[in-house]
């Protein structure tokens, strides 16, 4: 091999490891990216001592419990509101109805999780108050990174 083609290959192979670390040093990030906030939730609370762990996960299992039925309300507002786009003739009058309900319904749900949020939070230490905020704010934790 000649001079010029042995730096072009060793360029060539240096980009390449260049990249790989890239993709490989991202790779954890982006598997935090693609987990629900459910997810990254529990992956924190993992860093809780224990009786707090077991006392947030309950209250987390009646939060999900609390919050189904206005879900499949949600559900049946949102099918509503596409049958009535679908309709003919078009009742804008009844969709713009069917979407305020739909957000009311959000709101409420909203407002459930918030509540949850403060319970929590209030037996929290600093620290750990942190960790839910960046779950919440939709960061992975300081602790997966």
């Amino acid at each position: 091999m000649n001079a010029k083609l042995k730096f072009a290959f060793l360029m060539s192979l240096v980009i390449n490891v260049f990249f790989v670390g890239m993709l490989l040093g991202e790779l954890p990030r982006r598997f935090d990216e693609g987990m629900s906030r459910e997810e990254r939730l529990a992956k924190a609370t993992e860093a809780f001592p224990e009786p707090l762990r077991t006392q947030f996960r309950g209250k987390m299992d009646r939060m999900r419990e609390g919050s189904e039925p206005i879900r499949e309300q949600i559900r049946e507002a949102r099918e509503e509101a596409i049958r009535i786009l679908a309709a003919e003739p078009f009742d804008g009058t009844a969709y713009d109805h069917q979407v305020r309900k739909i957000h009311e319904l959000q709101g409420q749900r909203s407002q459930h999780m918030a509540d949850l949020v403060k319970e929590v939070a209030k037996d929290l230490p600093p620290d750990q108050r942190q960790m839910l905020a960046e779950v919440l704010r939709g960061q992975p934790s300081s602790s997966s990174r």
